[in-house]
């Protein structure tokens, strides 16, 4: 059996790590930024040049983060809405995310580190202005900073293509080693890259108990501190100011505005979701399935959960709910990891966005079990009493 610490040190020091490119449209779009010399016309046609890019930015446009007023249903009004300097940094996320979201055997994985980059991109450029720091850099650091755990993901699949005894592991030890080398494999991204050092700097002294002489340190701190407000997120159905006081690095003014900014991430980060991932992952999946849970505390409910990405639509009964998550049972196992639109068709409806934590069959039935991300408070006083009334009611 190959010994996959062993042959990830040896892939660093033959310096055969494969690195994904800079994305293309990015790099174009930046420096058609620095040469100050373009119109609104010249942004959005180097933008429709992406196919996926328009996709993403249209999708962004509409979400909470920049909606005013009506839907915009092109390139131009969308470049025009969300400003070309957000636009370049959308450029950075979408060519990023068309590479994590290709699928592979180690797919949930890559999805779900992909999701916190871009909460965490978006909650660094929230800090960036109050802590005297670029939005644009900031936004680069959050993204950027744990991209190497993408390319150890990619590392250990390569590894592992053409051998006969890969053995499938539980997803939390593929994430242990990912966890172990996604520094050094993120300085190597770095310098092939060629970052700026400010941001090679955040990549590489992130986890440092010190920081060293990094280029501006101020970076660093923020990713740190963002760093415990994403932790948050994985373990709970919305997260407040109060709830913020558990990030110690978070000055305590700031922890209104970051509170703000989280509701505003479920609609950000699906909008990067593809509509092609309600499909399987392709290929024999290297995470061996965990233990599909118990039968929750809380009882059935009787209404129905859609779960929506881009135009599909799929119903789930709700066969029960109890605390944070929930088990619902429908026409088909989804992705795990993927970030959906949520409804529960209670009175009044409860909106919001869920992820899937676990997909299993039992019974010939598709079961699920989800977990709502970053609910709004309305939305999370309305789980709270469906759960609550669901626990009662096994009680």
């Amino acid at each position: 059996m190959l010994d996959l610490d062993s042959a990830m040190v040896e892939l660093v020091a033959r310096q055969q790590v494969k690195v994904p490119p800079y994305p293309a449209v990015a790099f174009q779009i930046d420096a058609l930024l620095r040469s100050q010399d373009y119109g609104l016309d010249d942004l959005a046609k180097l933008v429709a040049s992406d196919q996926v890019l328009a996709a993403d930015v249209l999708r962004c446009a509409n979400t909470a983060l920049y909606a005013r007023g009506a839907p915009v249903a092109s390139v131009k009004q969308a470049v025009q809405r969300i400003g070309a300097r957000d636009v370049a940094r959308l450029a950075l996320a979408s060519g990023l995310g068309a590479h994590v979201l290709a699928g592979g055997r180690l797919a949930p994985l890559r999805r779900r580190v992909w999701t916190d980059a871009l909460a965490s991109a978006l909650l660094c450029q929230a800090l960036a202005r109050g802590r005297g720091l670029s939005p644009e850099i900031a936004f680069s650091a959050g993204l950027l900073h744990d991209f190497g755990k993408v390319v150890a993901i990619a590392c250990l699949e390569d590894l592992l293509a053409r051998r006969d005894d890969a053995v499938p592991r539980q997803a939390s030890e593929w994430a242990a080693i990912a966890e172990r080398y996604h520094v050094e494999l993120g300085v190597v991204m770095a310098a092939r890259w060629e970052l700026p050092p400010v941001l090679a700097d955040v990549i590489a002294q992130h986890h440092a108990e010190r920081i060293g002489a990094a280029a501006d340190p101020r970076y660093v701190e923020t990713v740190a501190a963002v760093d415990e407000a994403v932790r948050l997120l994985g373990d709970r159905t919305a997260v407040s100011a109060d709830d913020l006081a558990e990030a110690e690095l978070l000055d305590g003014p700031e922890r209104p505005l970051v509170a703000r900014t989280i509701e505003a991430l479920p609609g950000f980060v699906a909008a990067f979701e593809r509509p092609e991932a309600w499909k399987a992952d392709v290929g024999a999946s290297l995470i061996a399935p965990p233990q599909p849970p118990a039968a929750a505390a809380g009882s059935p409910l009787p209404y129905l959960m859609t779960l929506r990405l881009g135009g599909a639509v799929h119903a789930f009964d709700i066969c029960a709910m109890a605390g944070t998550q929930c088990v619902v049972s429908g026409p088909c196992a989804l992705p795990e990891n993927l970030l959906l639109e949520m409804k529960i068709a209670c009175d009044p409806a409860l909106r919001g966005f869920a992820t899937v934590k676990l997909a299993w069959t039992e019974r010939g039935r598709a079961l699920l079990l989800v977990q709502p991300y970053a609910l709004s408070a309305e939305a999370h006083a309305r789980w709270k009493e469906l759960a609550d009334g669901a626990a009662a009611a096994a009680a």
